[in-house]
């Protein structure tokens, strides 16, 4: 028979968004100090967006305490003005497999927009070329004349 595995405490983190991921600042086990440490943050990086959530232990899960359930204590769009405080809704940690189906099409705001000319530095590139021509055809001249 297996031995349960002991019980972890909740724990609370704070992560800010990096791309299309997010990136966890700090975890703590008080409820108090990560919404203080969270209030510190926005007021220092008002233009980011943040989040508080909180780490429950899986203890369903086959990887011995690094899985954990997460629900959305508190969440800063500044594009919206402040804070959200959604309904708590526990999410899993698993990642969810993507639908099948046709690929979205391209966004008209990607940086690279078919058919937009992009100049290139073909005057450095020939500048490149003849310097390296010239000191090969020195370096020729100079070994072969021995």
């Amino acid at each position: 028979m297996p031995t349960p595995r002991p019980q972890q405490p909740t724990r609370f983190a704070i992560q800010k968004a990096r791309g299309k991921g997010w990136k966890t600042l700090e975890v703590g086990e008080e409820l108090a100090h990560a919404k203080a440490r969270f209030d510190r943050m926005v007021g220092v990086n008002p233009r980011a967006y943040f989040r508080l959530i909180q780490l429950d232990y899986n203890a369903d899960s086959g990887y011995e305490g690094m899985e954990f359930n997460w629900t959305l204590i508190e969440l800063y769009d500044p594009t919206q003005g402040g804070r959200v405080r959604p309904e708590a809704k526990p999410v899993s940690a698993k990642p969810v497999p993507p639908k099948p189906g046709p690929t979205a099409p391209r966004k008209p705001t990607d940086r690279r927009r078919a058919g937009e000319a992009v100049a290139l530095p073909l005057r450095i590139y020939l500048a490149v070329i003849l310097i390296g021509t010239l000191a090969g055809v020195l370096a020729y001249l100079h070994f072969a004349g021995r």
